[in-house]
């Protein structure tokens, strides 16, 4: 709101060259008899017009006499005052004067006028003005003489009043800090103009506001709440606007506003709430009471939520060196025994992240295994071996982990003539502990001399049974023939046509050549060599290995380490393709697979490679990989999610410059800060524009223009002005002398 206030002259006039007053009571410009050259003083009592917006001032002086009288215009010389007194002692008249402010003209004789002041003058006492100087001299340097002897500017005056009209100034607020991390506290400070005003301060942060203060003089600590951090879930920081209203004397005068950087402390993370672990194999968790090595596994459910708004983006949680990024999964078999430890890390919408581990035991476990198992025929009591016997002891050894002492532990031994296929039970093995280990075990079931039988022993535990297998032969005698004639046997009965039968070891006296169905060798090496094979384990081989079938040759790696369901395979297609997958189980109908096309399969580039899947039998196409890359990577795995620039511009919500013409860019997307509008101006008063709301760190630059097209109004000079730059405001003034309004449009550009 513009106020006006008029303040009396106390007036005295000295002659340049003295410190004396000529008049007291006067103020005079240039020399009346040749020789004084007069400075005028006009002191303002009570004039303070400090940090005031100031948009018009003009003077109103009688004038008692001037040099060529009446009807003579006349220069006046307004310059600025040293001495801010009507009298300073001991000072000359040109001491008085400090830099010229401008010039007015007038008709000074006789008279009261008053001069309204523009352009630069106006420009130059307004801030004159609001330094809170009160004092002005009248004073040329370098008269004329007329050819009356007068002074050209020779002038009198009696009374001078100075009339000024202004509005407050708006305080500009800045904080203490250009950042401040939520929960701690920052100074605002105000920078008001004025010791009187008073400010009311609130904030915005997102879709958050409120009041920080009121009735706030010079300065005040604000701490953001943190609860403000539920504004920025995807970010650690944000710029927070702060608005300060003026008040002097009640009445608003102004609105002006800062920024600060509102960051997350570093201790608004994620949290883990609950890490949850059982085990997963039924019946384990019953018989055992824990983990069991390469028999348990363990369903884990992780309860995680984010801080302050933000939400959880992913999970890692680590078992047994596995990695798994779900909240609930299930682990593959334990293999470690002893202390194993589940470490779980989560990762919020800000990345920041939080762990939470647990430990637990694994009991050792190792599967069943049978060291030793041997049969011989024996007499009916299986105190001694005999050979034509019909009765068969056996000797065994074998064992299983206890577990704790809580395993089961069975062995059972099963017989069956050879040439049959439907085994019998032969008797049963008695355990001592977790450990068989029977000597000369009679079993019950007569066994014909005539006859070849297999044995089979068993030995389970809680879960699963081993088995080993080996064959008793027939009585032993020197030779015998099949009963057709068509076969026989050395060391045993003939039981087989057309087949020649060992029971006892048979012992060559060289190596059986390779033509007559033998290896040619006496050793296991020398055999391999010579038929040309490799060793199942520990040998390289020199040329190709060809793996031919109809179908899908391939190559299976099966892992033993903690099970055999999961396996690797090398696979070729009758097709043209080759793959490289993993299988959860033996029939492939879970599986990832890595599929390499030829041409003849896939002409095109675009389905060279890809990585397919299979869930329960179902196949889908998962991803692409190509030259031409059809299949789009989504955003979520780093990618566009797209195949084209115009779409994946789209999903990732920018825009290319041939686009520009077609919509706006946010002011927040440029490199500088951008304001403007309009407002109106006349050749008596200036206009105040602001652009507070851009949040200018430095002063912009500020142009104006007419907001018309048609050419300059009558007596306009034309020429608009900005002055009083602020990184808030400004004023603009038009040069001319008249009251019409003129339309201006304005921009500020700027950082």
């Amino acid at each position: 709101m513009a106020t006006t206030v008029s303040f009396n002259a106390s007036m005295r006039t000295r002659k340049s060259n003295s410190s004396s007053n000529s008049k007291s009571s006067q103020a005079c410009q240039e020399f009346y008899t040749s020789g004084y050259n007069y400075v005028g003083i006009l002191h303002f009592s009570g004039l303070n017009l400090q940090n005031k917006v100031i948009t018009a001032v003009s003077l109103t002086v009688y004038s008692e006499k001037a040099g060529y009288g009446a009807g003579h215009t006349k220069t006046v010389y307004l310059r600025k005052s040293y001495h801010q007194e009507a009298s300073a002692s001991g000072v000359i008249g040109r001491d008085y004067c400090a830099e010229p402010l401008g010039t007015f003209t007038g008709s000074f004789y006789g008279n009261t006028t008053t001069t309204a002041f523009t352009g630069s003058l106006l420009t130059n006492v307004a801030s004159y003005l609001a330094a809170g100087n009160n004092t002005f001299c009248i004073y040329n340097p370098s008269p004329t003489a007329s050819s009356q002897g007068y002074s050209n500017n020779y002038l009198m005056w009696s009374t001078a009043t100075l009339s000024v009209t202004y509005e407050e100034g708006v305080s500009s607020p800045s904080t203490s800090a250009s950042s401040v991390a939520l929960g701690s506290s920052v100074t605002i400070n105000t920078n008001r103009l004025s010791s009187s005003a008073t400010h009311t301060l609130t904030y915005t942060f997102g879709s958050a506001s409120g009041t920080i203060a009121t009735n706030v003089g010079a300065s005040t600590s604000w701490t953001p709440p943190l609860s403000l951090a539920s504004q920025i879930p995807s970010a650690t920081s944000g710029y927070c606007t702060i608005t300060c209203n003026t008040y002097v004397s009640g009445s608003l005068t102004g609105t002006s506003y800062c920024s600060v950087l509102l960051t997350v402390p570093a201790s608004v993370v994620p949290t883990i709430s609950n890490l949850t672990y059982a085990e997963a194999v039924s019946g384990i968790a019953a018989q055992f009471g824990g983990y069991v090595k390469l028999r348990s596994k363990l369903q884990v459910t992780i309860g995680a939520s984010g801080s302050y708004g933000s939400s959880i983006s992913s999970y890692r949680t680590s078992v047994n060196g596995t990695a798994y990024t779900s909240s609930s999964f299930t682990t593959g078999t334990l293999s470690t025994a002893g202390s194993n430890t589940i470490s779980v890390t989560v990762t919020d919408s800000r990345s920041r992240t939080a762990t939470k581990s647990a430990t637990f035991t694994v009991i050792d476990y190792a599967r069943p295994s049978i060291t030793d198992f041997h049969a011989e025929r024996c007499n009916a009591d299986g105190s001694a071996v005999q050979v034509d016997g019909t009765k068969v002891r056996i000797s065994a050894k074998g064992s299983v982990s206890s577990v704790s002492s809580k395993n089961t532990i069975s062995c059972k031994v099963f017989y069956k003539q050879t040439s049959s296929t439907a085994w019998a039970s032969a008797g049963t093995v008695t355990a001592s502990g977790y450990t068989i280990a029977p000597t000369n075990l009679l079993l019950s079931p007569t066994f014909a001399a005539l006859n070849s039988y297999d044995l089979k022993i068993q030995l389970a535990d809680f879960f699963e049974t081993v088995e080993q297998n080996i064959s008793i032969g027939t009585k032993q005698v020197m030779m015998d023939f099949y009963k057709d004639g068509s076969g026989m046997a050395f060391g045993k009965v003939a039981e087989q046509s057309g087949k020649v039968e060992f029971g006892w070891p048979l012992i060559l006296s060289s190596a059986l050549g390779i033509q007559y169905g033998g290896t040619g060798a006496t050793t296991a090496a020398g055999a391999i060599a010579n038929l040309g094979g490799v060793k199942k384990t520990g040998d390289t081989m020199t040329g190709n290995l060809s793996i031919q079938t109809s179908l899908y040759p391939s190559v299976y790696l099966l892992p033993t380490y903690n099970d055999t369901t999961n396996r690797t395979v090398f696979e070729g297609s009758y097709l043209g393709a080759s793959s490289f997958a993993a299988w959860e189980d033996s029939s492939g109908n879970n599986r990832r697979m890595l599929e390499v096309r030829t041409a003849a399969y896939a002409s095109s580039m675009d389905n060279a490679v890809l990585l397919r899947t299979a869930v329960n039998g179902t196949w889908s196409a998962y991803r692409l990989f190509h030259a031409g890359m059809a299949t789009g990577v989504p955003v979520a795995n780093g990618g566009t999610g797209a195949t084209t620039a115009a779409n994946a511009r789209s999903n990732l919500g920018c825009n290319n410059a041939s686009n520009l013409t077609a919509g706006t860019v946010p002011m927040a997307r440029m490199p500088f800060k951008v304001a403007y509008g309009s407002t109106s101006v006349s050749g008596s008063s200036a206009a105040s524009i602001n652009y507070s709301s851009a949040g200018f760190t430095s002063v912009p630059c500020v142009t104006v223009t007419y907001s018309t097209t048609s050419s300059n109004w009558s007596g306009d000079n034309g020429a608009l002005k900005v002055h009083s730059k602020t990184t808030t405001g400004a004023t603009i003034i038009v040069g001319g002398s008249f009251n019409t309004k003129r339309n201006i449009d304005w921009i500020a550009i700027g950082t």
